[in-house]
């Protein structure tokens, strides 16, 4: 089963338009990409798979006190307002947000981020129209 996981692909991709990728430079603008980290290279492996990969999960896969959006789980030193940032890779596949499947909008997931996560939604609900639809181009994209 590790060894599954291990090698199991990442979800695919959606179409890369001109919108999706101006959508991507709305998430960075805004903050969102400081812990959804757009990509990572892994370090050497003996598994030719595995060894200097490029991917692009868009997390930073770290522990962020994430205020009134933690799910209240204390695990190890964890507090309850601390989740590990979750991927957005095949987030166009997901009908239910974030983790935990509280809200099946997208607007509502971001507008929820407290603690560290704060500033961007904030900067999320100060985005015009068509930026706000351009980040939701990109998004749907993952």
């Amino acid at each position: 089963f590790a060894n599954f996981m291990r090698l199991l692909a990442p979800p695919p991709r959606g179409a890369i338009t001109p919108e999706v990728q101006a959508g991507e430079q709305v998430f960075q603008r805004i903050g969102c990409a400081g812990c959804h980290v757009p990509t990572w290279t892994t370090g050497s492996s003996p598994i030719a798979a595995l060894n200097g990969v490029t991917f692009h999960p868009y997390s930073d896969f770290l522990l962020h006190d994430m205020g009134a959006l933690g799910d209240g789980i204390e695990q190890g030193r964890a507090r309850g307002t601390e989740m590990r940032t979750m991927p957005l890779w095949g987030l166009r596949m997901r009908q239910t947000f974030p983790h935990d499947g509280r809200t099946r909008s997208l607007a509502d997931a971001i507008g929820a981020h407290a603690g560290q996560g704060q500033a961007a939604a904030e900067q999320f609900h100060q985005l015009s129209g068509p930026d706000m639809q351009l980040l939701f181009e990109f998004l749907q994209s993952l």
